[in-house]
């Protein structure tokens, strides 16, 4: 895998990581961890008794794992948070070390990579000195981190799509193009009406001003030599289906602004954001398309910033 690959799936894993809550979160974890280490075992609930706290666990190492992957860990209040992992470590202990002696407890936050607050760290060193055993937070960095050690093959069964790479686009694909519009066309969104479009956007400027790296960069770049390509298409179809594809597109930048606001990369992760959430299809024709689609409203200034100018 490149450079270029590698980078490209990390964004994809963290666009994962922030989209997945509660037992998508769990699903996620269990994958990358069975793939990573052959005698990591998940843990199934059944019935009234649940799992009795234990996601998964690697018996040889005496290592076990309990998810918690709220919606937002922040609202959730410290106290709360500290008790559930006092009350879970203890049930665990008292039911899973006779079948497999608790030597390491790692409670599994999806803190989305913001950090977990400092009442957490303290229960599990507490939990720690109280039994000996070692306990420690495991976030999202950290599922990211073993995801990254996988071989290619592994790393694309959990993304589930192919690596794009910025080749050039030859020609446009009406009816790929169709599909894509057809699909932003159906997606329940709420929206303003659209402003006006600058007169004058500069392409390259506003690349830098957005301080998008080089693969958005590029693709973006590859999709605005087939902008000849949309322009004709709007010419057939009129300029109220323009300003409809228009106002998707700026509400979805700005629901993954929202989303990313602090990330690290935001904005690739913005850009990849809405290149996914267009149309969840990774056909070629149906990327290059989507990527078509994006350079033309980003050009235009209906997604990123415009550069800000001083007369």
């Amino acid at each position: 895998m490149t450079r270029e690959e590698k980078y490209y799936v990390r964004i994809q894993f963290k666009l994962k990581i922030h989209q997945s809550i509660g037992q998508a979160y769990e699903d996620l974890f269990v994958e990358v961890m069975q793939k990573h280490n052959r005698n990591f075992r998940p843990v199934k609930p059944r019935g009234s008794t649940g799992d009795h706290k234990n996601d998964g666990f690697d018996k040889h190492s005496g290592k076990y794992y309990q998810v918690y992957a709220p919606e937002d860990l922040a609202k959730k209040h410290k106290k709360y948070v500290t008790d559930k992992i006092s009350n879970s470590f203890r049930e665990l202990r008292t039911f899973w070390d006779s079948i497999g002696t608790v030597k390491e407890y790692y409670f599994v936050v999806n803190d989305r990579y913001a950090g977990i607050y400092a009442e957490i760290e303290q229960e599990l060193a507490n939990l720690q000195a109280e039994s000996g055993i070692t306990c420690e937070p495991f976030l999202a960095k950290d599922l990211e981190a073993l995801f990254l050690s996988l071989n290619e093959d592994e790393i694309i069964s959990i993304l589930g799509n192919i690596v794009i790479t910025p080749a050039l686009i030859a020609d446009v694909d009406y009816k790929a193009l169709n599909e894509v519009i057809d699909h932003l066309l159906t997606i329940e969104l709420n929206y303003s009406a659209a402003t006006g479009i600058p007169n004058n956007p500069i392409f390259e400027e506003k690349i830098q001003f957005n301080q998008l790296s080089i693969q958005p960069a590029t693709l973006l770049r590859t999709g605005s030599y087939q902008k000849h390509a949309i322009e004709s298409y709007f010419k057939l179809n009129g300029s109220f289906l323009k300003e409809q594809l228009k106002a998707k597109f700026n509400t979805l930048y700005k629901n993954g602004v929202e989303a990313y606001t602090n990330q690290e990369q935001a904005n690739d992760l913005v850009f990849f954001d809405i290149l996914n959430l267009a149309y969840p299809d990774n056909r070629k024709s149906i990327v290059d398309a989507k990527i078509v689609l994006m350079a033309y409203y980003f050009e235009f200034c209906d997604i990123f910033e415009e550069p800000k100018r001083i007369d």
